[in-house]
């Protein structure tokens, strides 16, 4: 699937017939209007709360939560507006997660929702995560005069965004994270964080090494694809992707991909 289309795919349930565009963009901007920016965010994260397995292209996530035990530690790399902190909090209620998001609209959003369920294990870090510390500009895309906070992305030079808003974050390493830096038992990450993730990952070896988490990792472009693959067979892990309720090995010619991969180590088995 090429790149570009991250941005229409349909949200909307399993078998139904997606919204277009324009009534999309305008219903987008009709609830701005009126909620704003901050409280419409809130209200995108309760509302896919509350109906995320109607969501086909959640299922996927629904499936590596099943994977993750109830205990130790889970990392949510780019928890965005806290969809995924909520399910990994609250269905996981023996865990602690660790949920990290730069950008500052986004953050409220996920505090908000870990606020208003009162998920009592989930701590929220309000940075990034990268190869190494640093501060970085990131820009939120707009695209048809909507603000896109689920692809916010460094503005490294590269970035396929022109236009938004830009603004400056701050970047730690996953192996530096104080809470983290002695844990033998974080048994699951989850990384979402816009074509970043070969940054995120090299600045947490350490603790990959240290622990052999489960993975479930959104890559998109053949090249990260490729270098993570070869990074991680050299760590004795597999990766896989994900197609009609069973995970396919990588490169096996998946029809239906979602950008998802699962990344697990050898001595770990299959779901059956």
């Amino acid at each position: 699937m090429p790149q570009a289309s991250r941005r229409d795919l349909p949200l909307c349930s399993a078998g139904t017939v997606p919204m277009i565009g324009p009534l999309k963009r305008l219903t987008q901007r009709l609830l701005i209007g009126v909620l704003g920016f901050d409280n419409y965010l809130f209200f995108v994260a309760q509302a896919r709360i509350a109906t995320i397995r109607t969501f086909r292209y959640e299922a996927d996530f629904l499936y590596f939560l099943n994977m993750v035990p109830n205990d130790g530690v889970i990392l949510d790399i780019g928890a965005n507006i806290g969809v995924t902190a909520y399910f990994l909090a609250a269905r996981k209620p023996g865990s602690r997660v660790h949920a990290f998001e730069p950008g500052p609209e986004n953050f409220r959003s996920l505090t908000r929702v870990v606020a208003q369920h009162t998920l009592a294990n989930v701590t929220v870090h309000e940075c990034g995560l990268g190869r190494q510390a640093a501060a970085l500009p990131m820009i939120m895309p707009v695209i048809g005069g909507i603000k896109r906070h689920a692809l916010c992305q460094v503005d490294d030079g590269h970035c396929e965004y022109k236009e938004g808003i830009r603004f400056q974050i701050r970047i730690e390493t996953l192996d530096d994270v104080p809470e983290l830096k002695t844990r033998t038992d974080v048994h699951a990450i989850k990384i979402d964080v816009e074509e970043f993730e070969a940054e995120v990952l090299k600045g947490g070896m350490e603790l990959i090494r240290r622990c052999r988490p489960l993975i479930f990792c959104e890559i998109w472009k053949p090249e990260n694809r490729n270098e993570i693959r070869a990074m991680f067979e050299r760590e004795r892990y597999r990766m896989y992707g994900y197609e009609h309720g069973v995970l396919k090995p990588a490169g096996s010619g998946l029809k239906n991909f979602t950008g998802n991969f699962f990344i697990i180590p050898d001595e770990c088995p299959l779901p059956q």
